[in-house]
């Protein structure tokens, strides 16, 4: 009868150390990605705060080009206010009270970006106006000193006829609409562009902070 001969292979339990590093790596890693988010999201705000005291200063809130040029350019900054904001609420995710903080922030933002769109257009129909209003100022002082050179040509200069009284008052015209034309298509540029920006920042921020103060850790 021959001899069976049965070899059993001990198993070895995977060592303590082992087990606590491969249980550990996922939270270590998640720990890692906020903090390194916090990190940048930090830095774009303050970047973005140090633009706007550059672009504030000094301030003039009453003059209408002023605030004109102001919210266009916070208008063109507003994604990385956006993008700052959004690294940080997911930095601080895990602690409830700077994740509150921090979104109540990012809808007050939203709600106050979103107004400003609103203002914007506002501003820059009546800076339209303004603009449209000194061209027909400035045509009117040129018409009054082409109407005294018609009244008495031989005064003014020798050379003057009435045929070039009258081609210069037509080359006025067409300047002044030109210009007129071109005052009211870039108010309109500059208020819709701006307006565009502002107002989807502002929604953006409103989502995120809704998102912040629902999230479940």
């Amino acid at each position: 009868m021959g001899t069976y001969r049965v070899t059993i292979y001990p198993l070895f339990p995977m060592a303590p150390s082992s087990l606590r590093r491969s249980s550990s790596s996922p939270s270590f890693e998640a720990t890692s990605g906020q903090s390194l988010c916090l990190i940048v999201g930090l830095a774009c705000l303050f970047g973005f705060s140090v633009d706007f005291l550059i672009l504030a200063l000094p301030p003039n809130p009453l003059d209408i080009q002023w605030r004109v040029s102001l919210l266009q350019q916070v208008g063109d900054r507003s994604v990385v206010l956006l993008l700052g904001l959004s690294l940080t609420l997911y930095g601080v995710l895990a602690n409830r009270r700077l994740r509150k903080q921090v979104a109540l922030l990012c809808v007050a933002l939203g709600v106050m970006f979103s107004l400003s769109g609103l203002f914007m257009v506002r501003d820059s129909l009546k800076l339209q106006d303004l603009a449209v209003t000194r061209i027909a100022a400035q045509e009117a002082q040129v018409r009054d000193q082409i109407a005294t050179a018609q009244a008495d040509p031989q005064q003014v200069s020798p050379d003057l006829t009435p045929e070039i009284l009258q081609q210069a008052s037509q080359i006025l015209t067409d300047q002044v609409d030109t210009a007129k034309r071109s005052a009211k298509a870039n108010a309109l540029k500059i208020g819709v562009g701006s307006f565009g920006n502002l107002l989807v920042t502002g929604l953006a921020l409103i989502a995120v902070g809704r998102f912040g103060t629902r999230a479940r850790m």
